[in-house]
């Protein structure tokens, strides 16, 4: 399963819900203000790493909020059409 993330984890508690409630081998995608979750040695950084996930992180949502040189390398940047991709792959999708 697919689960995609749009808010900041600083301002809501959809990342924290999607962690608790996914399976382990579901595959998260962070978008919109969701990507600051994904800054190296941030306080989410180590709680998505550890939690045995694959995250994907949308990078024209991180040059947008001028965090590039900012991501951990733990995750998997995506354009686009990485992002699309994804969504084929995904037969059942959770949008938090």
């Amino acid at each position: 399963m697919l689960h995609t993330v749009s808010t900041s984890p600083f301002s809501s508690s959809s990342l924290s819900n999607c962690l608790r409630y996914s399976d382990p081998n579901s595959e998260i995608l962070l978008i919109e203000d969701a990507v600051i979750a994904a800054i190296d040695s941030g306080e989410w950084q180590e709680a998505l790493t550890l939690s045995g996930r694959r995250i994907y992180v949308l990078h024209d949502d991180v040059v947008a909020r001028g965090l590039s040189r900012e991501i951990s390398e733990d995750f998997e940047l995506v354009d686009i059409k990485g992002f699309v991709s994804l969504t084929e792959q995904h037969v059942t999708q959770m949008k938090w």
